[in-house]
């Protein structure tokens, strides 16, 4: 077996032939080696770039955790910093925090929200259990900065990463509520580009009222529906899971912030809890309320699962809407071709004048994305053990990207792909006349018997079922055309009349 190199001879540790390593370092310009300090934890001495804001802690994270190209989500980020700043606010409060110290916290943190040390938070997205690395890198990093503040120098600590900027909190109680937090920040997008989605839609479907054509089950012909029904359909669907995602959302907002390792709330005030969570409230501008069991939303994470399950379900409507209007649009001259898509790119290589569905693929493939991360969401619930869920960097990771993908995928299937669509009358009423799917009208005047024989003999000869029943005189020409009137078939369209206490067709 290869023996790891020692930090000394690694190319990982800082050297010329990885400068990338380590965003924002200085370099040398004789050596061509960075300028470094040394920080030292239990674990012994650490080299950490000289000009970094980020701290021992997050140079061995770095190094130990180098399995993908995905960072942190920058909203988780923002929101662990908001929590900071409503801790240094509670602790300051609760005469904990001196607050000379406090407030170069709150500044430091400030700056960091204006996105001055974005290039500070290095991190792999794939770490540590519980988010212990992101927790300490931005402790790092507003620790230094605070320091700097208050005229010391980076690595100094004259504010502490952990005495001070985490007083009060762990990993365990941070990473969890910022995730919710950061979902909840989201929303406002997420909410934009389905509400966008659903008006597409019903505008479609204010279009396209008039068009009668075939509804289709198990694919073959069945009744007269209009077009837009059809579309009316889609967005109902849109809109019923919006509604799903903004109930589960609801639950995000009950923290167990204060509740530290095990929920217990260990090395806090008795009142601390309800004092972030007051001060978190007003600084994301949303009711956050502390929970009535810390140690129970400490194990359980049924809340990310549930949140999960309703994007899950949004990404199902919209694939199964785009495999719809792919079906729809399927042609142009050899498949059904009752709409036509907008043309956004060309769709071969190789076959001159080919158009596809680019949108609704893409738009596919991305709904399916989200679906499989949301499953990885709900292993990450189902493995919590014991008295803690250290799954939590892996939830934050997916639903905070599912949103984005979704976000993303719904403002573009409206804006380049619905907002277009036209129908394809021509096509549309070829299919009504040459299909059985009026017959179905006839079965309280003829019964169903006898109608199956008129529609089997209409796909034997070709024959329109309303020739074979003026061939076979079985219904006066004016009563046949008021019952075949395929506008009037696509709502109920049975009369009652009144017999007593009852009412009889």
């Amino acid at each position: 077996m290869k023996e790891r190199k020692s930090e000394k001879g690694s190319k990982r540790a800082g050297s010329s032939n990885n400068q990338n390593y380590n965003p924002g370092t200085f370099f040398n310009p004789i050596s061509s080696k960075p300028f470094m300090r040394t920080e030292s934890d239990f674990l012994g001495p650490v080299q950490v770039p000289d000009n970094a804001y980020y701290g021992g802690f997050t140079v061995r994270a770095a190094k130990n955790f180098q399995l993908s190209a995905h960072k942190a989500p920058p909203q988780l980020i923002r929101a662990i910093l908001l929590i900071k700043k409503a801790s240094a606010l509670a602790n300051r409060d609760e005469g904990l925090l001196e607050p000379i110290k406090a407030n170069a916290i709150l500044q430091a943190a400030d700056e960091a929200l204006a996105g001055k040390f974005d290039d500070q938070f290095i991190l792999d997205a794939f770490q540590a259990g519980a988010g212990t690395p992101y927790n300490m890198n931005v402790n790092e990093v507003l620790a230094n900065r605070a320091t700097e503040l208050l005229g010391g120098r980076k690595g100094q600590y004259l504010v502490h990463p952990n005495n001070h900027v985490n007083m009060s909190q762990s990993s365990n109680d941070v990473i969890p509520t910022a995730t919710k937090l950061a979902c909840l920040l989201g929303m406002t997008e997420l909410e934009r580009a389905l509400i966008a989605l659903e008006s597409a839609f019903q505008k479609k479907a204010h279009q396209f009222a008039k068009i009668v054509k075939p509804a289709r089950t198990h694919l073959q012909d069945a009744v007269p529906m209009t077009l837009g029904q059809q579309f009316r359909s889609y967005a109902s669907a849109i809109i019923r899971s919006h509604n799903r995602i903004r109930a589960a959302s609801d639950a995000l907002k009950e923290i167990h912030l204060g509740g530290t390792a095990a929920g217990t709330g260990i090395n806090t005030t008795p009142t601390y809890r309800a004092s972030v969570a007051k001060h978190l409230s007003k600084l994301c501008g949303m009711p956050l309320q502390p929970t009535d069991d810390p140690i129970e939303l400490t194990q359980n994470h049924n809340d990310f699962l549930h949140f999960g399950q309703s994007l899950s379900l949004v990404s199902t409507d919209l694939c199964r809407i785009c495999t719809n209007l792919k079906l729809l649009s399927s042609g142009p001259k050899a498949g059904l071709a009752e709409i036509i898509l907008p043309d956004v790119e060309p769709g071969s290589s190789i076959m001159p004048g080919k158009v596809n569905p680019s949108v609704p693929e893409a738009a596919e493939m991305a709904a399916m994305h989200v679906m499989g991360a949301m499953h990885s969401v709900e292993l990450c619930c189902l493995n919590a053990q014991l008295d803690l869920n250290t799954n939590t960097p892996l939830v934050a990771f997916e639903l905070l990207n599912g949103m984005d993908l979704l976000t993303n995928t719904a403002t573009m299937l409206g804006r380049d792909c619905i907002g277009g669509i036209r129908a394809n009358p021509k096509q549309i009423q070829h299919y009504v006349d040459q299909s059985t799917i009026v017959a179905t009208a006839l079965n309280p005047v003829l019964g169903y018997s006898a109608v199956s024989k008129l529609v089997q003999e209409s796909v034997r000869t070709g024959k329109p079922v309303r020739q074979l029943v003026q061939e076979r005189k079985l219904l006066p020409q004016k009563e046949l055309d008021r019952l075949l009137d395929a506008e009037s078939l696509t709502k109920p369209n049975l009369k009652t009349k009144k017999q007593g206490k009852g009412l009889v067709l």
